[in-house]
């Protein structure tokens, strides 16, 4: 067995076929390199160190290859040329374990499969399935500042401590603990643990709240179901019920997938550009000016009507490009050809971080500084295209104009309604129980 294992890892090393790539040594042997960095949480910040160390290419894995070029990303995401092998979405991040046959529009690894999702779910997201949305957003937003008046303000000293007296809900709790099962997976894939071994090493906490979230998920799809006629609203599922032909579980899992991608992106996306704001004040009155000289009230506050702020635009494509939603890189399985320049085995799984791209100092001077100004005008010091937040190409995201709409919407509500300021943070050490 040792024998056998240092065979291995001199193969690795010296003649698989990644060997020529720079990279950790511990990554060009085992999975082990990358699970540290991926259940760390601090992934994206790592793969930005190990570019700046070895350079635009990285093998980050024994199989994986990383890239840190536009070009690698057009390369590799963008519509495959017709007669040309696609590069499909890869199995170490794209699992969903052995009890689910029909994946989700974003874990299928099947093009026509998600061709397919697609259109079935694209009806909520055009024109009228927007406009029936907004108006969800603007009965939520309206709560929310409402509330941040109740209980923000010079009267809490700054602190958010009131917050824990609001009523949060379950869904939240169980949204983050999908998170969590989410991690889980690709770190079985990479360490090769077999389908009938995952609920055995799965921490307990992770597979009972996936189970719950899996109970309360099929009641609210049931409810759904029982309203095919009654509803007239154009939601996610409106179009699928009403054709007839639908899996219930593969439905709980299409709405686990988009509650997440659709909420906890959009809020954490949120909170970064309320603290790049608090930190950068001269930004945050220029764009109170922007909301408040173009809005007498705040019943003006509209879908289209924020399309036309330029500066309120420049902050949200400023906040993606330095947290996108989805940091990491998305893995594909290269079929066998050049990315920037560079012949990549068939069989390679190969990626573009996009935190590691839009903090690239030659498509963006300054990566680090919170510049809305960059996306004004024509800035030729700035690669716009270097930014793809929502991916790119046939499996971008489908929910892009809602998450703009929802941005949008949001911080102009509050820009327009309150003034905002940092207070002193505290770190408070509480004794432990012993």
């Amino acid at each position: 067995l040792v024998f056998w294992f240092l065979a291995l890892v001199i193969y690795r090393l010296f003649f698989h076929p990644l060997a020529k790539y720079p990279g950790p040594k511990l990554a060009a042997c085992t999975e082990l390199w990358f699970v540290r960095s991926w259940a760390g949480g601090y992934h994206p910040f790592v793969m930005r160190q190990v570019h700046e160390k070895y350079g635009d290419v990285v093998r980050v894995a024994p199989n994986e290859l990383s890239f840190r070029s536009l070009a690698a990303h057009k390369d590799i995401y963008s519509q495959t040329p017709k007669g040309k092998a696609p590069f499909l979405k890869s199995k170490v991040f794209y699992n969903v374990g052995p009890s689910i046959k029909h994946p989700d529009i974003v874990f299928t690894r099947d093009p026509e499969d998600h061709r397919v999702q697609r259109k079935a779910l694209s009806h909520a997201f055009n024109s009228k399935g927007l406009r029936d949305a907004e108006e969800t957003i603007q009965e939520h937003t309206k709560l929310f500042v409402e509330q941040i008046g109740k209980h923000a303000g010079p009267g809490t000293k700054g602190s958010f401590e009131s917050v824990s007296r609001w009523q949060s809900s379950g869904w939240v709790t169980l949204l983050l603990n999908m998170a969590k099962h989410m991690t889980f997976l690709p770190v079985a894939e990479r360490l090769s643990v077999p389908p009938f071994a995952l609920g055995a090493v799965m921490p307990s906490d992770v597979s009972k709240n996936a189970a719950y979230h899996d109970k309360l998920t099929e009641e609210k799809i049931n409810r759904r179901i029982g309203l095919i006629k009654s509803n007239d609203r154009e939601d996610f599922f409106a179009f699928i019920l009403r054709e007839g032909n639908f899996d219930p579980v593969h439905l709980r899992e299409q709405a686990k997938v988009l509650m997440l991608a659709g909420s906890e992106t959009t809020a954490t996306f949120l909170a970064m550009v309320t603290y790049f704001l608090l930190k950068n004040p001269v930004t945050m009155k220029n764009l109170q000016h922007e909301v408040r000289s173009a809005f007498s009230s705040a019943g003006e506050i509209t879908g289209d009507s924020t399309n036309n702020l330029s500066y309120l635009q420049a902050v949200i494509e400023e906040g993606l490009r330095m947290l996108p939603p989805s940091p990491i890189g998305l893995p594909r399985v290269c079929p066998g050809a050049t990315i920037d320049g560079h012949f990549v085995p068939a069989g390679t799984d190969v990626s573009v971080d996009a935190y590691v791209l839009g903090r690239d100092d030659r498509y963006f001077p300054e990566p680090d500084e919170f510049r809305p100004e960059r996306w004004i005008g024509d800035d030729t010091g700035n690669e716009k295209d270097a930014s793809r937040p929502f991916s790119f190409g046939p499996r971008a995201c489908l929910g892009i104009n809602l998450a703009y709409l929802e941005a949008r919407i949001v911080l102009a509500h509050m820009v327009y309604a309150y003034d905002w300021e940092l207070p002193e943070l505290y770190v408070r050490f509480h004794p432990r129980d012993v």
